[in-house]
């Protein structure tokens, strides 16, 4: 089926590698976000990098020029929270950083420690202090019951010196030792889209997903039934759609956001 651009009408725009690598925002970001909003549709920020939370988000996009509200950002690690919670879950231990915690204490979850001698569910995220002590306790956790919970399984990170581990690397040491698969709330499981759609009221026609990698951006968008739009200032370098397998295909690859939001407007009537 041909997709359009033309019909969106909701933008579901990674972060890390499309509007920002590591801390620097890319060029014509700023601008490429005020033509898609000029044009009347709605921009979500989402992000399987659970380092920061929504609202440290909010505040860093702002800094950097682009004004955003606490709502239209998503991330795994609220994914995590808010999954969780439809569990009642009562505690919960956390491999991850502040942003990860941040989300989980916000939804209300009791974080343990280390001492602790159980616990209901095992939450994790990028953690760069990951320790063999962390990954000894979730082990023991995660074998004796505890719901295992991943905010995703990203290899690596874009940051401006180049790729580094991501989630997924620790994520794998505790599956391999546990010998248990976690449950992944990010890309490429599509709760951010349908997090965002519910919040709009349109249909997944009607939403495209913005990212660089094919194996969770892509794949969320065509899980989802959205138009999906690949960039390449992050992880994905191959402006060729036959490149990439069926499934991880792209309807549009473009350089850049900018030169996606280029292409946006100039379909205006």
């Amino acid at each position: 089926m041909t997709r359009s651009l033309d019909q969106v009408r909701v933008f579901l725009v990674d972060i890390d590698g499309v509007v920002k690598r590591g801390e620097a925002l890319l060029p014509g970001a700023r601008e490429a976000v005020s033509m898609i909003r000029g044009r009347g549709a709605k921009v979500f920020f989402v992000t399987n990098n659970s380092s920061r939370s929504r609202g440290s988000l909010m505040h860093e996009l702002g800094d950097s020029g682009i004004a955003v509200e606490r709502d239209e950002v998503l991330t795994s690690s609220y994914c995590a929270a808010a999954y969780l919670r439809s569990l009642d879950i009562g505690t919960v231990y956390a491999v991850g950083e502040d942003g990860l915690k941040d989300e989980l204490n916000d939804a209300g979850l009791n974080l343990i420690d280390e001492s602790s001698q159980s616990c209901d569910a095992v939450v994790v995220g990028i953690d760069r202090d990951f320790t063999y002590r962390k990954m000894d306790v979730a082990r023991r956790f995660v074998v004796n019951g505890a719901v295992y919970v991943a905010t995703n399984t990203d290899a690596t990170l874009p940051t401006e010196e180049g790729e580094r581990p991501g989630a997924g690397a620790v994520v794998a040491g505790i599956s391999v030792s546990s010998g248990r698969k976690p449950v992944i709330v990010g890309k490429p499981n599509d709760m951010m889209m349908r997090l965002a759609l519910q919040r709009t009221g349109h249909s997944a026609r009607e939403c495209a997903v913005v990212g660089d990698r094919p194996e969770t951006d892509v794949a969320m968008a065509r899980r989802g039934g959205c138009v999906a739009v690949l960039v390449l200032t992050g992880v994905a370098s191959s402006p060729e759609l036959d490149h990439y397998p069926p499934e991880f295909r792209p309807d549009f690859i473009f350089p850049s956001l900018a030169e996606l939001a280029r292409s946006y407007r100039s379909q205006m009537p």
